[in-house]
């Protein structure tokens, strides 16, 4: 994946990366490549039989480590090597968005967080050479609280194409079309599932900051620049009242010149940045059951 395509797709990615070594860069963009080629025969196909086709083709060819599947080649050539039952996981959650996307409980929901975005932590671990247990139940974390942050920020979007990912526990059988068009409890119950949704992703985006002290001393501040820019996007989506009606949250190039600015002073004098304060919280993996990275207990 060249710059351009980088600053184009992956604008948090890039805006992060500018702390991470020459080395570390291309390895980085060559995985988020990968994500994204993956997650884009969900996302990019007109024909969803075609799709589910091509992502079952292709979890077949990485549990075989088939070379002469490209998406299976590119991933083997990345050094650090990543590991491929993971990227299997990843397929399996974005399997699941080529059918009707409706989940009825929150396991559900972090399940296929795990999948999408947890897995993305471990890959990361991968390509930074961290085998500690510990640190990798935290990249996951971080993971799942990126991708609850999406989720909160893109409910409009996501309704609009027919998938609705907060889950009926929290607002009841609603269809996309409802949910796109929400008024008056409904509307209510969707923004309080928002709020909801974005306090459990920040009780992980504390766990998953925990956790980088693991990391060598660059990727730990180019994450934490990740991290902070995402958790940025639900405080704005928080400060707008959870309404998910008000346009696509982002930040601005000055909020971005600012949150590299505080990851830099928490980087210099948070403690926790450089050394372990405690232990993993084994609930926030509550129904993920034995998958990589997983806090079994």
């Amino acid at each position: 994946m060249s710059k351009e395509q980088l600053k184009k797709y992956g604008t948090t990615f890039h805006f992060a990366s500018q702390f991470l070594s020459a080395k570390h860069i291309e390895s980085a963009a060559n995985l988020y490549a990968i994500c994204r080629q993956i997650d884009d025969i969900a996302d990019t196909s007109d024909d969803k039989e075609r799709a589910k086709h091509e992502l079952l083709a292709l979890k077949q060819a990485l549990v075989d480590e088939d070379v002469s599947h490209p998406v299976v080649a590119a991933a083997k050539s990345i050094e650090p090597a990543i590991c491929l039952d993971t990227l299997v996981e990843l397929t399996d959650g974005v399997l699941s968005d080529t059918d009707a996307v409706h989940f009825h409980s929150e396991p559900e929901l972090m399940r296929y967080c795990y999948q999408v975005a947890g897995t993305v932590g471990l890959l990361m671990c991968d390509l930074f050479e961290i085998t500690n247990p510990i640190a990798r139940h935290h990249a996951v974390d971080l993971g799942v609280a990126m991708q609850l942050t999406n989720i909160c920020r893109d409910v409009l979007e996501d309704a609009e194409n027919g998938r609705v990912y907060l889950p009926e526990t929290l607002i009841g059988p609603m269809s996309a079309s409802e949910v796109a068009g929400a008024t008056g409890s409904n509307a209510d119950r969707i923004r309080n599932a928002v709020n909801y949704l974005l306090t459990e992703a920040d009780v992980r985006y504390e766990s998953g900051i925990s956790g980088l002290c693991f990391l060598p001393a660059q990727p730990r501040l180019a994450i934490l620049v990740a991290a902070l820019s995402y958790r940025e996007i639900g405080m704005i989506v928080a400060d707008r009242g959870f309404d998910i009606w008000a346009g696509r949250a982002f930040t601005s190039k000055t909020q971005k010149t600012l949150i590299a600015f505080k990851g830099v002073m928490t980087f210099f004098f948070s403690r926790r940045l450089h050394a372990y304060q405690g232990a993993h919280d084994s609930s926030l993996h509550r129904g993920l059951h034995r998958r990589p990275g997983v806090h079994w207990a």
